[in-house]
């Protein structure tokens, strides 16, 4: 008997061989096939599936494909002058394509504790923002500013308590954040002026003390399941005075909080409670009392609360609608049934004015200009221009024209279009603005075509 060694699916697994056992080989996909032999095995033949089996495994394994990984972002590092260390990031940056298109501008997440957080959100944002034609979210950066080794009741907690001589660190942690890491980020992304921020727990605090206190930093705080029972409700007591004195507009905030009560016990009950256990979930009940009450100072926000999760539960849910609330007016064109953008019923003014409307719209909410994607709008106009609806592909292609002039591939687009329609005067005119602005083989192959035939 002697033991050989076969790929199986993958797998590499051994078997034993007897003088009469029936033999196995493989198929092309490395499965099992049956091979009965009515001979005993000798010694040449023995050598001759040897051989066999060697190449079927060299063949099979130069056959699968090389492994990939699959990449949610890549690692960074800052340096801080204001904390003395080195600050580990994970960052994650939507793709776009430069060689047609401009380069875009995307709004920043900046999420606190990213070995918990940094993941989940990366797949939410994407599946919501880009798969499928899903607009639900814009296509975001995410910024994942992780913990240095014991220093995150430091850096979490505004206020020093007696309980923890390591606390305390906040103020400095906000300022590396607003004069160190945003400049970073914004030097080294393509970043869109509006940042949200979020944070879990005692990050839940910190984002309380960011909004209170450093409330230009980010335009939207995110913050979930908070301790504001910290330091005996220390920031707590501050926020109440805040809230009532300060004008927070254009600012938005989400406050979501978990069931951290005694089983039995409502949250009409809860208020009344004088148990430690319960603090954590009164002071943030308290902290959207205080919200509720004050109703000039123009922040716009909302709170949630989830009976169904526990402090360590609750954030994946609690993103997911804080992201919905802040980018509720996102969604456009509706895709469902199908893109709103090929529904017969409109015309081509009609859809102009429709994108006009809803670009106004989100960048007077956001607080900077925001513009129709290029590349969708150019994908959109192709698809009219193979459908021959000249009048909307011209359209489109002109939404990129004025938001996009400096681009060459807005004015190659259009010249394709005058060129679908036989206006070979306009397509040389197009072809020309777009070489003028940057050079290629294929639209001066179109323009030496356009001209030979006039």
């Amino acid at each position: 008997m002697f033991s050989v060694l076969f790929l199986n699916e993958n797998k590499l697994q051994i078997i034993s061989v007897t003088p009469t056992t029936t033999f196995v080989t493989f198929n092309s996909e490395g499965h099992i096939v049956a091979v009965p032999l009515n001979h005993k095995i000798n010694s040449h033949m023995k050598k001759l599936i040897l051989i066999l089996i060697h190449l079927t495994i060299a063949y099979l394994l130069k056959a699968q494909p090389p492994q990939q990984p699959i990449v949610l972002g890549r690692v960074d590092t800052i340096y801080s002058n204001i904390l003395k260390e080195k600050r580990p990031l994970w960052v994650y940056t939507p793709g776009y394509d430069t060689n047609y298109f401009s380069k875009p501008e995307f709004p920043v997440l900046y999420v606190l504790d990213a070995d918990d957080h940094f993941m989940s959100l990366v797949t939410m944002i994407k599946e919501l923002s880009a798969t499928a034609g899903n607009t639900v979210l814009p296509q975001m950066i995410i910024v994942g500013i992780l913990n240095t080794p014991g220093n995150r009741t430091r850096d979490l907690t505004p206020t020093s308590s007696a309980m923890d001589k390591s606390s305390g660190g906040g103020e400095n942690f906000a300022a590396f954040m607003e004069k160190e890491l945003i400049p970073y980020i914004d030097k080294t992304n393509p970043t869109a002026p509006y940042r949200t921020i979020i944070g879990h727990s005692l990050g839940g605090l910190t984002v309380i003390n960011l909004l209170s206190k450093h409330t230009q930093v980010f335009n939207a705080y995110v913050a979930i399941d908070p301790s504001m029972f910290y330091d005996n409700d220390n920031l707590l007591k501050q926020a109440t005075i805040i809230l009532k004195q300060k004008n927070f507009g254009g600012k938005k905030l989400f406050l979501g909080f978990a069931n951290t009560m005694n089983a039995g016990m409502d949250t009409i009950q809860v208020k009344k409670d004088t148990a430690e256990i319960s603090h954590h979930i009164r002071s943030i009940m308290k902290l959207a009392d205080d919200l509720s009450v004050n109703k000039t100072n123009n922040l716009q926000w909302a709170k949630k609360y989830y009976p169904d999760d526990d402090h360590n539960s609750v954030s994946f849910n609690a993103e997911y609608d804080a992201l919905r609330f802040i980018f509720k007016n996102n969604r456009f064109p509706r895709n469902q049934p199908y893109n709103q953008y090929f529904d017969k019923q409109y015309n081509a003014v009609q859809l102009k004015q429709m994108i006009t409307a809803h670009y106004k719209m989100m960048s007077a909410e956001m607080g900077y200009t925001v513009r129709p994607p290029e590349p969708e709008m150019n994908s959109i106009g192709y698809a009219f221009l193979q459908q021959k609806d000249y009048e909307k592909a011209a359209m489109f292609f002109q939404v990129n024209i004025d938001n996009y002039p400096k681009n060459f591939n807005v004015y190659d687009s259009m010249g394709d279009c005058f060129l679908a329609r036989g206006d070979k005067a306009n397509a040389e005119k197009y072809f020309k603005k777009a070489l003028s602005i940057k050079y290629t083989k294929e639209i001066m192959d179109k323009l030496d075509k356009v001209q030979a035939e006039q």
